[in-house]
């Protein structure tokens, strides 16, 4: 497999590492050396990132879910394990996948999902993904949920404050999206951005952001064919 500079595409995450970086450099200093390990974890990512693409090439949409759960979920949980000695429930508990709150979550993600759904419909020009690709890729949210709003939001808030958390979370998951930097498909991912970051918050919960996310992958296209738009 030959690479080159477009096989990373989320490079720009580095960026958001910055701000807890920083922060944690002038004020907290204790948590510098967790913080330095997570942003170690993001450049991992970004380096391994090109496996997204391999797998795809072998194993279509399913390799290409393995790859993020490898990248987004499993990685992450390993260096958080190294940084608290935490098992992997509590890892997750921490990370928002947990039954307090379930329901207030569903709620909030299905509202802030609609409105996101509104907003992609009416930037969005594609349509007709196959079956197979929409339910895996509904189930795949759940990884970029994990690290954004599980462990670059509600983990990452529990070493800093909210507003690194905030920053870092918004700032990291748009900068992961560059394909959209020169469309207007950029205000849904945004809009995604902030509004599941404030269900996170609001719940400690990420299955309501989860189920937002997996909706605005599948039920915009399936709404404009409907509407033949």
């Amino acid at each position: 497999m030959s690479l080159s500079l477009g096989m990373w595409p989320i490079a720009l995450l580095t960026l958001a590492f910055l701000i807890p970086l920083i922060y944690c450099a002038k004020w907290k200093k204790k948590e510098l050396k967790n913080i330095a390990l997570l942003t170690g974890c993001g450049v991992v990512i970004i380096l391994l990132y090109p496996l997204t693409f391999y797998l795809s090439n072998v194993l279509g949409v399913t390799g290409y879910a393995i790859a993020k759960i490898i990248l987004f979920v499993l990685l992450p949980i390993v260096v958080v394990f190294y940084i608290e000695r935490w098992n992997v429930k509590d890892i997750l508990f921490s990370a928002g996948v947990r039954k307090e709150n379930l329901q207030k979550s569903v709620i909030y993600g299905v509202i802030a999902g609609v409105i996101t759904i509104v907003i992609t419909v009416v930037v969005s020009t594609t349509y007709g993904v196959d079956v197979v690709w929409r339910i895996v890729m509904f189930f795949e949210a759940f990884t970029e949920e994990f690290f954004f709003r599980g462990v670059l939001f509600l983990y990452l808030a529990q070493k800093t404050n909210l507003k690194v958390a905030y920053s870092t979370s918004i700032i990291g998951f748009i900068l992961i999206h560059p394909q959209h930097f020169t469309s207007m498909f950029i205000i849904s991912t945004i809009s995604q951005a902030i509004l599941l970051t404030i269900v996170a918050d609001k719940t400690k919960n990420i299955i309501g952001p989860w189920i937002a996310h997996g909706l605005n992958r599948n039920m915009p296209s399936l709404i404009r064919m409907v509407l033949g738009i």
